[in-house]
């Protein structure tokens, strides 16, 4: 690319060409104030803060949305700039309250850093503060609050809805001073095309629009900021934890601006319901003696014991699981055995290999197929790909062509797809003709089981190879992946006969996420089958209540942790530590387990993949997220809000 040489404060300096006078001057980590640029938003040019001095047309201009040309003397700190500056902030604070005591902003608030930075200001009108007042503007939401008179009109969250998440959700009403931001429908929680994913409330330069469950509750500056991976789905972003060491306060997008309701309005479950130590039928135990009891039972009866590891868990668990089998002969199963693994062994039986498509490979489809589930409510953050998307004042990507083929279209028609109805079992490769070396197929693994997942992984890998279309196999748990890459496992349905058969007496689980895969009646009888039901899981309800033992273990966001997913192989930081691990659980339970010389003989089977009645497959809401999910009391309430307005289950 070609290269255009300018110079900043009298510094020369070379930039490709295109690049905006602003990001130029970022190079050289020159402070230049801005309200409504943001480097992943197109430029939109309103706020006038980003104003510098250029020497050869002696004025100023605004450095956002100007483009370098070759000889440019740029100066960031001219005199005529300051000034103007100034004013511009000035006409700011004449129509801004002066409530920084109770604002939520106050500490993290663009206009508040600025005014500090550019000195005490004068009010050059007559306005006084009972002129300031705009008309309020009532969203009827639980959940996000729009403040008319703190806003700056930089419309940075109008513009992240419709950019970034594609969702339009916000609008601007009326024009000039008089502009408020209303979302497209009212009650928004209810009816409204918002995806709560929050950045709205991020992206929001002055405390404008406000986080209710957080507001009023702590100030940013007295919270410790993580930077750390979420863990409710495998697209793997990085969010941003605010917490004083023992409480979550709230989950936000970082710079990257990737994060959805999971995270944001799930930032709640690490205080929901939280198993503290360990119980027994009920009765509160000592952990010790949990894991003793534990031990003895893969000691003494390891051929009746089986293991079902979670793809919720981490890589550092599953080694632990690994070295556990090893001692004990125990058997290995997962829910990842009849949804992600079939998938990908019927693709390799096809194309040879299966390698997962990568983000740019996403960025540069023309074409985007959405097979099966939603992938726009399993894994939503993976649809911010398909859109306009820019990254500093510059668009990378272009809107993608979107089709949908299956019989659950949900939000995925914010990008009005081509929505092709028909059962994804009787697809064949004739349904792909408009496919090609251009188009990426993304299918989600939750959308069939067992035999039927195992041919919808064939189907695709005869794409992969006679037409070279990528596709993207997208578990929804964070480390289905890392699972299938880490441990041999037997065939859950198979393991699951052998309990009711009454082969197998003994079961450890990690994680709830089998209440998705198993109905209801079947996981009653497998538990009343059981001489010894053990559950390691971070809740006192759900499967802690009708197991033997329950352990109680840490969350995703409680362990420094490694997962494997559509970003790759990603480290994640712990927030603070309060729980075990279930690294630690498993270490302490393999520590125990007497040494045998009579280990149960591994038989290698050839996987067959079939069909149980008791494999259930439900519909995936936005607001779900698994068991983990379903700890959220904003995130069950969010959906059900949703359900009782428009009548219509996610599970219909």
């Amino acid at each position: 690319m070609k290269q255009v040489e300018i110079t900043i404060d009298g510094t020369k300096l070379k930039v490709p060409e295109g690049t905006t006078v602003l990001e130029a001057v970022k190079k050289l980590n020159k402070v230049v104030p801005t309200f409504c640029y943001h480097p992943k938003l197109p430029v939109f040019g309103g706020c006038r803060m980003c104003l510098v001095y250029e020497k050869r047309w002696r004025t100023n201009i605004i450095a956002c949305a100007t483009p370098v040309q070759d000889g440019m003397e740029i100066e960031t700190e001219h005199p005529k700039t300051l000034e103007e500056r100034k004013f511009v902030l000035e006409m700011l604070f004449t129509r801004h309250p002066l409530d920084c005591p109770i604002c939520d902003k106050a500490g993290e608030c663009d206009l508040q850093n600025w005014g500090t930075y550019y000195g005490p200001q004068k009010n050059p009108s007559s306005i006084t503060p009972f002129d300031k007042i705009r008309p309020e503007e009532d969203w009827k939401s639980d959940y996000f609050e729009f403040v008319s008179n703190r806003c700056v009109l930089c419309l940075r969250c109008i513009s992240v809805c419709k950019n970034v998440v594609g969702a339009d959700a916000l609008f601007q009403e009326e024009r000039g001073f008089e502009i408020l931001i209303s979302p497209d429908r009212k009650p928004m929680d209810e009816v409204s095309s918002c995806e709560a994913c929050g950045l709205c409330v991020d992206i929001c330069p002055v405390g404008a629009i406000l986080f209710k469950p957080f507001k009023f509750n702590a100030r940013p500056w007295l919270l410790k900021e993580t930077i750390t991976t979420c863990g409710m789905c495998s697209v793997q972003c990085p969010v941003a934890v605010d917490h004083d060491g023992s409480k979550v306060y709230r989950i936000r997008s970082t710079a990257d601006l990737r994060i959805c309701a999971g995270a944001y309005l799930g930032y709640d479950i690490h205080s929901k319901n939280r198993l503290e130590g360990a119980v027994e039928n009920g009765r509160p135990v000592d952990v010790q003696y949990a894991v003793d009891r534990i031990s003895q039972v893969l000691s003494e009866e390891p051929s009746e014991t089986a293991v079902i590891v979670s793809p919720y868990s981490s890589n550092e668990t599953l080694q632990a699981v690994k070295k556990l089998q090893e001692k004990t002969g125990a058997v290995l199963t997962s829910t990842t055995t009849v949804t992600v693994e079939p998938v990908i062994d019927g693709f390799i039986q096809e194309a040879g290999i299966y390698n997962q498509p990568s983000e740019e490979t996403v960025l540069n489809a023309e074409k985007i197929v959405v097979v099966g589930m939603d992938v726009a409510d399993t894994n939503p953050v993976i649809t911010y790909l398909f859109g306009n998307l820019y990254n500093e004042g510059v668009q990378i990507s272009k809107r993608k062509n979107v089709i949908y083929i299956g019989n659950h279209p949900s939000h995925i028609k914010k990008f009005n797809p081509e929505i092709i109805r028909k059962e994804i079992t009787q697809l064949s490769l004739e349904d792909f003709g408009f496919a090609d070396s251009k188009t990426v197929v993304i299918y989600s693994t939750a959308s069939l089981k067992g035999e039927d997942a195992f041919k919808i992984g064939k189907l695709l890998g005869q794409l992969n190879k006679e037409k070279g279309t990528d596709v993207l196999i997208l578990p929804v748990e964070p480390n289905a992946v890392g699972v299938v890459n880490s441990l041999e496992l037997e065939y859950l349905p198979a393991v699951i006969d052998r309990v009711l058969d009454g082969k197998i007496k003994n079961l450890l689980i990690f994680g709830e996420d089998i209440v998705d895969h198993i109905d209801e009646e079947t996981l009653q009888e497998i538990f009343l089958k059981l001489d010894l039901s053990c559950v390691v899981t971070p809740f006192s309800d759900g499967l802690a209540v009708s197991s033997n033992i329950a352990v109680g273990s840490s969350i995703w966001m409680e362990e420094g942790r490694t997962t494997e997913g559509f970003a790759g192989k990603v480290h994640s930081k712990a927030v603070f530590k309060k729980f075990w691990t279930e690294k630690t659980i498993v270490e302490k339970i393999t520590e125990k387990i007497k040494p045998s010389d009579k280990l149960p003989e591994k038989e290698k089977k050839e996987k067959n993949y079939y069909s149980r009645e008791y494999l259930i497959t439900p519909v995936i809401s936005l607001w779900d997220f698994g068991y983990l999910g379903r700890r959220s009391d904003n995130l069950v309430n969010y959906r059900l809000r949703r359900e009782i307005k428009t009548g219509v289950s996610h599970e219909d």
